[in-house]
């Protein structure tokens, strides 16, 4: 019993501390003095609304975060890889807008299981059961052993929703 309120109460204290980061987020491009990183998670998406039209995004490294203009006042972040870059927003006139450092952080989620054996690393989430999950650090055989697993199952499907 103990443990299910530890357990409800640290789902609680993620739940709130990912809405103010929401909601630090949003703030962010009020200004652009502001020196507050912009936070983005790997392989997940964050969706920003702006207070003014952008014309123009750029970018520092795109291997690290990639960012995709919706609308004039809306972007989406996409984590790509742990790393700093940074991002750089113009108006119709090419006049700098902002100009911020963008953190992409390797995901914290609860039931991510890290299995290293001397310089061998593989990753996977476990819930009831444990299932194969490519992370950034996995070793290669391992990477390509569950894409393999992956793109089978996709062609299988495909081939099923076809009737084939």
């Amino acid at each position: 019993m103990q443990f299910q309120k530890i357990k409800h109460l640290v789902i609680m204290e993620r739940l709130i501390i990912s809405a103010l980061f929401s909601i630090l987020s949003l703030g962010l491009f009020a200004s652009s003095t502001s020196a507050a990183p912009i936070n983005v998670l790997i392989d997940e998406a964050k969706i920003v609304e702006l207070s003014r039209p952008v014309h123009q995004v750029i970018i520092g490294n795109p291997a690290i975060a990639d960012v995709a203009l919706q609308s004039k006042n809306v972007l989406v972040f996409t984590g790509k890889s742990a790393g700093h870059t940074n991002i750089i927003l113009l108006d119709e006139n090419n006049r700098q807008i902002l100009n911020k450092k963008v953190h992409v952080n390797t995901s914290n989620e609860s039931g991510l299981v890290i299995v290293q054996r001397g310089r061998i690393r593989s990753s996977y989430h476990c819930g009831t059961i444990c299932n194969a999950r490519i992370a950034l650090g996995d070793s290669p055989k391992f990477t390509n052993d569950v894409m393999a697993s992956t793109e089978a199952k996709l062609s299988f499907s495909n081939k099923a929703a076809k009737g084939n």
